[in-house]
């Protein structure tokens, strides 16, 4: 049976605007097609014919997606050649179908996963250097990137066919994405829950099928990330466990080379597989498939874009597929991922699309406003004012040295943020006027410094109370950048004053409400809810905690959720162990309320919420979604969002 051809993406694929008029796209994008039909028909009389080319790929010269592949693959050359040596294929028909078994044996194609005549193998897709230069290319600009033949060879037979797991729900928007990451670079885009890591899994398993000698890259950003993927992968597809591997950053270079060499299917950190392309520990040549997950990071220097460079400097053919809930808030930050990982396709679906909604349950977003001044919370909110008069009485002589050197404009001291502080003492830097000398520059140097923290400070105030900015206060006060303020007495004074009314046992009317938040809420579900509480900062996670931890503990059961690193005198950095102890315990029961960091929001398998609480609203998009969509999957769920009035 013929294969349709695959279905056109869902979305317009962002394109960009090339200057290279010399070259004749249309004409290479015709020889491309031309070339895989002849692959196509060598293959097998019933296999499928190939794609047809996309409209945005045949338009005229000068238009293009970036990514486009600008060669015909080696694979296609060498079945060519192969095939001309053999004299006519001698036609066969496709092998029966079969599921794929649960437990992972490998097996012929499934009902409606029809034979794929010559898959598109791993291509590069590497575009030209000229559209990436400054990104660390050592190739001259002007020289185009032609891939290297694949060092593994292509299993043709299992090539003809491409397999999809039945023993699972059938879902058409992940079936469509499959077909489409296979045959192309792409970057797929689901929001929380709805299976991407299935998507990944069944790439992985038909690369693994189609190149008995090739190896597959699965990379996460975190460590619990790629313990959870490996589980995930395991339980969807049959990929031999003696064939994969956990490549952790702490086994020596030896043993990691031995591992490179003798496994096939590896989960690794993005950190750990560049140190190991840079130093040639890994096999670069046999590479076919890369995945990348939580793919919105791959900007800059991160180590996913280095990864690519990296490989794209090797010229290694091969398969790159991006996974991410979020890719960006704005078409240029979404085009960098696309340009970073060296993207074709671009496939997403969001929760209104209808291929997707029969699948979310009814979520509601409900808006919580906390006032400081309010009578109900009086007189935290007289005791957070007293602490902010202080500290603008610290930052107006500051503000009056930056102003008489004409460094900064006359607005109100109550209307700077931090960030619009760093922006024009960078610009200070790069430019200072020349009539100021040379001591006074140290001098305005200094005070951006102090205004930076100062208005930090106040930030944390005014959006999470007294204790959130003391705590902040006291994790950095011995670091070298706080000496500016150590021994100012007024800003001495503010730290007193902040100390005096926490010895009160005053809290937040955030953390007030939260409580009565959750109180309500398992009054009323007291068996088997869950719920998570995202704070942004370390010292809002402790305070919630301590507040929490003073309600009944058969009702209200809490524990921290927060990534590695031990920074200050603050809450301690939990380890990997201790991240995975905890989840176990959040998924038995024994915890109810998650009080999470950032890390939480990240693809991480938490389990579903019945009830997601944003302890700060002042967050980005991307953030806002990835926490939202920890609830409302299976089950309708709530998310409440607390802010203070005036907050940003």
């Amino acid at each position: 049976m013929a294969a349709p051809p695959p279905p056109p993406p869902l979305h317009p694929a962002i394109i960009i605007d090339d200057d290279d008029d010399d070259f004749d796209w249309e004409a290479a994008v015709q020889e491309i097609d031309r070339r895989c039909a002849l692959a196509s028909s060598s293959a097998a009389s019933e296999s499928a014919p190939p794609p047809e080319p996309s409209a945005a790929a045949a338009a005229a010269a000068g238009t293009r997606q970036l990514t486009l592949d600008r060669f015909v693959d080696s694979f296609t050359r060498r079945r060519q050649m192969a095939a001309m040596e053999r004299g006519p294929p001698v036609p066969a028909s496709p092998p029966a179908a079969a599921p794929i078994l649960p437990s992972g044996a490998r097996g012929p194609p499934v009902p409606g996963s029809p034979p794929a005549a010559a898959p598109v193998p791993p291509s590069g897709g590497w575009g030209r250097p000229s559209d990436r230069a400054g990104e660390g290319c050592s190739r001259r600009a002007d020289e185009d990137v032609v891939p290297k033949p694949c060092a593994v060879a292509l299993d043709h037979e299992a090539a003809r066919t491409w397999i999809y797991p039945t023993n699972v729900q059938v879902r058409e928007y992940q079936k469509k994405f499959v077909e489409k990451a296979l045959f192309t670079n792409t970057l797929v885009a689901l929001p929380t829950g709805l299976g991407k890591t299935f998507i990944a899994a069944v790439v992985m398993y038909n690369y693994f099928r189609w190149f008995p000698e090739g190896k597959i890259v699965f990379t996460a950003p975190t460590r619990p990330l790629v313990t959870q993927q490996i589980e995930a992968c395991h339980n969807t597809v049959g990929i031999p466990q003696e064939w994969t591997i956990d490549l952790k950053g702490n086994l020596s270079p030896s043993k990691r080379s031995c591992f490179w060499k003798s496994k096939r299917v590896f989960f690794v950190t993005p950190q750990v597989l560049q140190n190991d392309i840079q130093s040639g520990i890994c096999m670069v040549n046999q590479l076919v498939c890369l995945v990348i997950d939580e793919a919105h990071r791959a900007s800059r220097n991160y180590a996913y874009c280095v990864v690519v460079r990296e490989l794209e400097a090797a010229r290694v053919p091969l398969r790159i597929l991006a996974l991410t809930a979020t890719p960006g808030s704005k078409q240029p930050a979404i085009q960098n991922v696309i340009n970073n990982l060296r993207i074709s396709e671009l496939v997403h679906c969001d929760e209104s699309d209808p291929e997707v909604s029969r699948y979310i349950q009814r979520r509601t977003v409900e808006p919580l406003e906390v006032c400081m001044d309010s009578d109900k919370f009086i007189p935290v909110g007289d005791e957070a004012e007293q602490v902010n008069d202080k500290l603008l009485d610290v930052i107006r002589p500051h503000l009056v040295k930056l102003r008489s050197a004409r460094v900064i404009d006359h607005r109100d001291a109550s209307n700077w943020s931090p960030h619009q502080l760093r922006m024009l003492k960078d610009k200070f830097d790069q430019a200072p006027p020349p009539n100021i000398p040379l001591a006074d520059k140290k001098e305005i140097g200094i005070s951006f410094q102090a205004l930076t923290l100062l208005y930090g400070i106040m930030k944390m105030l005014l959006s999470y109370g007294i204790k959130a900015a003391h705590q902040s206060i006291e994790a950095k006060y011995k670091e070298g950048s706080w000496k500016v303020l150590t021994r100012n007495n007024t800003f001495l004074e503010v730290k007193k004053t902040m100390e005096n009314f926490l010895s009160q046992g005053i809290l937040s009317p955030k953390v007030r409400t939260l409580v009565e938040v959750l109180l309500d809420h398992f009054r009323k579900n007291p068996k088997d809810s869950r719920v998570i509480i995202f704070a942004h900062y370390r010292e809002c996670v402790k305070e919630i905690l301590c507040s929490l931890r003073n309600i009944d503990g058969e009702l209200v059961r809490p524990a921290a959720f927060i990534g590695q690193s031990s920074t200050g005198d603050q809450l301690k950095g939990q380890t990997q162990k201790m991240q995975q102890a905890i989840l176990h315990k959040f998924r038995s029961g024994e915890y109810n309320i998650l009080v999470a960091t950032s890390i939480g929001e990240e693809g991480l398998d938490i389990m579903e919420v019945d009830l997601v609480v944003c302890f700060d609203a002042n967050i980005s998009a991307l953030r806002m979604i990835q926490r939202m969509g920890r609830t409302g999957r299976k089950n309708e769920g709530r998310v409440d969002i607390l802010f203070l009035v005036g907050e940003n």
